[in-house]
């Protein structure tokens, strides 16, 4: 599954990954100045929207069972209770996009642990090598 890339103005994306390939480090706040500096905004509307939903969502995912497992989980643009939900597509939706999210986390927690046997091999006295980020 190839991952979502946002339209953004080129010459904003050259900047930032000018930057990510100068330093191989950007932080969020340099993104964010980047971007407003080419004008890149969205409307009040869609973004009070975002924040919305970006808090609902918030709300959704601190409801947890006494073992601290979600009690709730998206299927679609809906949160359904998955105790009593009884509809298999909804839960094999749920099952798919979990699995996938499940893939991509070992993918990238593989990839870490490989830069840190690599660091190690240069350290060996020191666990994590390198204290560079």
């Amino acid at each position: 599954m190839m991952a979502y890339k946002p339209l953004l103005p080129p010459e904003a994306e050259a900047e930032i990954m000018g930057r990510l390939s100068a330093k191989m480090r950007i932080s969020s706040d340099e993104i964010a100045a980047i971007l407003e500096r080419h004008g890149v905004s969205g409307d009040a509307e869609s973004l009070q929207s975002a924040y919305r939903k970006r808090l609902g969502q918030r709300l959704m995912s601190s409801i947890r069972d006494e073992g601290g497992k979600r009690e709730l989980l998206a299927a679609g643009s809906e949160y359904v209770v998955v105790e009593c939900c009884n509809d298999p597509q909804k839960l094999k939706a749920i099952q798919r996009r979990l699995q996938g999210n499940i893939n991509g986390l070992d993918a990238s927690a593989k990839k870490v642990r490989g830069r840190i046997r690599f660091l190690n091999r240069f350290s060996p006295g020191k666990k994590g090598g390198a204290a560079d980020g």
